[in-house]
């Protein structure tokens, strides 16, 4: 079983595991029977390389082609079958997760919405058919197999990035101000990403991608540099001793303060205090328009 971590450094957060199960390769008869499927055990997305079909989800019929994509949740009832004049063909994936939703809703499927429109996609078709190949009952199947369907989600997520790309909706904008400002105002707290998704009621995975399409890192990212800006007024402006200062802006491991300010400075914290600098510790949050102190 693979375990995907969201977490970096010394903070905790959820995990996503994810084992592949099975893949296949399909190309469907006109005259194959409608398909009704309910598992209770495993998920399985389909990718459509030739030809039509429908996808009943959710009580709506979704007429899918080639360039598309739908996820099969465990637990929930579909029905699937191909057009009688157009047959579709496709890969199928069938894999284990503890949170499919986290796993697959960057990438622009959701239970309420279980398909997406990839239209061209050579890329993943080339990484498809290296998944394909990939499965060969080898003692690095599993390995194997679970590194090019992550360089697949890569893709589908690239993909739904670019939808959207030079216009960010109001509505993304007020997601990422809220948790801007609660980092800003509790990075002296142990903080996970759980806990600063949870504040803002979002998923993990779905604050991760708003966060980095909007300020272009992560929220762990954002969350130690801003805990280094804090320290470096500390710094210039008192004379606290530097383990001290670590725990005050929410660090309790003075060696990995000093690792993360070093990353983020260049400089250790007592070389940046010998300094005498007057720069701004802030002015790269000015820069990206995301002072929301």
């Amino acid at each position: 079983m693979l375990e995907l971590d969201m977490g970096n450094g010394a903070l905790s957060s959820g995990r996503i595991s994810l084992k592949i199960r099975r893949v296949g390769q399909e190309h469907c008869d006109p005259k194959k029977k409608h398909e009704w499927r309910k598992w209770d055990t495993y998920d399985s997305i389909h990718f459509v390389l030739y030809g039509s079909g429908t996808l009943v989800a959710n009580g709506e019929a979704h007429r899918l082609s080639k360039g598309d994509a739908f996820l099969l949740y465990a637990n929930r009832e579909y029905e699937y079958y191909p057009s009688p004049n157009d047959p579709w063909s496709y890969v199928w994936v069938d894999l284990y997760s503890n949170d499919t939703r986290a796993l697959f809703e960057p990438c622009g499927i959701t239970p309420e919405k279980p398909y997406i429109r990839l239209g061209d996609m050579p890329a993943v078709i080339g990484l498809l058919k290296s998944l394909y190949e990939a499965y060969d009952a080898s003692d690095t199947q599993q390995l194997n197999c679970s590194a090019y369907f992550l360089l697949v989600l890569a893709e589908l997520i690239k993909n739904a990035s670019s939808g959207h790309r030079g216009e960010l909706s109001l509505v993304k904008q007020r997601h990422v101000r809220d948790i801007v400002t609660h980092i800003n105002n509790n990075f002296r707290l142990p903080l996970t990403l759980q806990d600063i998704a949870s504040q803002n009621h979002l998923s993990v995975s779905r604050m991760m991608a708003l966060f980095a399409e909007v300020v272009g890192m992560s929220p762990i990212a954002y969350l130690n540099r801003f805990r280094v800006s804090a320290a470096c007024d500390l710094l210039r402006k008192t004379e606290i001793p530097i383990g001290e200062i670590a725990a005050a802006v929410g660090v309790e491991d003075r060696l990995y303060f000093s690792r993360m300010f070093r990353r983020w400075k260049g400089v250790s914290p007592r070389e940046y205090r010998a300094s005498d600098t007057k720069e701004d510790p802030y002015a790269w949050l000015k820069e990206r328009n995301i002072d929301y102190r």
